[in-house]
């Protein structure tokens, strides 16, 4: 005869909750955790990082006068066309007065360079009329777009390095003079106008293709860790610092006050020291929460859009640092 031994089906529920239970409670994890997993990891290291914002344009002359005619009458000669170089006071057109036969003649108001001249023999132009520009020929300046995302780095006297494309590889150093305060829209990007002044026109024409690098931070011998290892919640930013308890990694979440972030570097201020060993996070599609909440930066931080146009400009960085991730 074979003795069957029941157990209470309410009895076994509990011993399968309490089994999930314990479970549950031995994967939870707080601000500080013993861990023995191979996450990878870097070290809190000196060097030097540099933020800059990009942008591209024109090169323009620094002066340009208008030049207009006093009388009324008929072109009779035309002495300078555009792009003809002019010294002040010198004869651009002869005019026949209307009536009189009288000759007068239009005069360049300073030395420089003709353009967007009207002038045309035989053609009628009145009192007052605009006929044409004399612009500076040996004094520009670069006018470039900046991205809505960056134009709130950029700041007056700042520093630039200037290119311009029919002279490859040179390089002009310009001052940021002038910012506009009304962006310009197309194709959904917004920009506004940056205007830099140059130490060097030389070689330089008016309308010339140019693009600009602006320092808008730099930072020497200071703390770097990978831009990656920051995670964020709220609007403060946490580095994983790892130490040793009982030959166990302890792995703590610790504040940190952030500097200027480039593309792969951020500048740690305070909160860690130089030699701590920092867990970067999982960032694998199955736990992807690493750098949740990273929008916003540090002081003078560059923003970067993945959307872009040839009008607009991007911010891009670089830095230097000893250290890199480890396994």
């Amino acid at each position: 005869m074979k003795i069957r031994h029941s157990v209470p089906l309410r009895l076994v529920a509990i011993t399968f909750s309490a089994a999930l239970l314990v479970l549950s409670l031995s994967g939870c994890s707080g601000t500080k955790r013993s861990t023995t997993s191979a996450a990878k990891t870097t070290t809190v290291s000196r060097g030097n990082i540099s933020v800059t914002v990009h942008g591209s344009g024109t090169i323009q002359a620094t002066s340009v006068q208008a030049v207009s005619n006093s009388t009324a009458g008929k072109v009779t000669q035309i002495f300078k066309e555009d792009g003809d170089t002019v010294k002040e006071d010198e004869n651009i057109a002869e005019i026949s007065q209307i009536g009189t036969n009288a000759k007068s003649y239009i005069t360049a108001p300073t030395d420089g360079v003709v353009s967007l001249s009207q002038l045309e023999v035989g053609a009628t132009v009145q009192a007052g009329m605009t006929v044409c520009n004399v612009q500076s020929a040996s004094s520009f300046k670069a006018v470039i777009n900046v991205d809505e995302l960056d134009i709130a780095n950029v700041k007056s006297g700042q520093k630039a390095d200037v290119s311009v494309d029919a002279l490859s590889g040179k390089t002009f150093s310009g001052t940021v003079d002038k910012i506009s305060q009304t962006g310009v829209s197309a194709n959904g990007v917004t920009t506004f106008n940056v205007t830099l002044s140059l130490a060097d026109s030389s070689g330089l024409m008016d309308k010339m293709s140019t693009s600009a690098d602006i320092s808008t931070g730099d930072s020497q011998n200071t703390l770097l860790v990978p831009v990656e290892a920051l995670t964020t919640e709220g609007s403060q930013r946490y580095l994983t610092v790892r130490t040793k308890s009982n030959n166990k990694n302890v792995d703590k979440k610790t504040a940190v006050t952030v500097g200027l972030i480039s593309d792969t570097q951020a500048e740690i201020k305070s909160g860690v020291s130089e030699g701590a060993t920092v867990v970067l996070p999982d960032l694998s599609p199955s736990n992807n929460s690493g750098l949740n909440g990273m929008g916003g930066g540090g002081q003078n931080s560059s923003n970067a859009s993945s959307n872009t146009s040839s009008s607009a400009s991007s911010s891009t960085s670089q830095a230097t640092s000893s250290s890199a991730a480890g396994g």
